[in-house]
């Protein structure tokens, strides 16, 4: 990695009432503006650490499955426009 192409992207995500619920920063090398290709391989990277199991063994498998839900209805709706203006829960206070 050439440190001439490294980038920080910070990002959080807020409920309805302006609680936080998940913060963070994700850095590695970037080639594309906004760092979008940044945030794609640190969403796989997310995705790879999750186990099923987890979910399965606390009794929370319902969570698990809102969760993919939410994870196959962004993804969509992020397909659908070259700016994203999806309205999916998972959304909601994105900054």
């Amino acid at each position: 990695m050439h440190h001439n192409d490294t980038k920080k992207f910070y990002f959080k995500m807020e409920d309805s009432n302006g609680e936080l619920v998940v913060r963070g920063e994700i850095e590695g090398e970037s080639k594309i503006p906004s760092s979008d290709d940044l945030k794609c391989k640190g969403i796989i990277a997310l995705l790879n650490s999750i186990d099923q199991q987890n979910f399965n063994e606390s009794g929370n498998y319902p969570l698990f499955e809102h969760y993919i839900k939410e994870i196959e209805v962004t993804i969509s709706e992020v397909k659908k426009y070259n700016t994203f203006q999806g309205k999916s829960d998972c959304r909601e206070g994105l900054l």
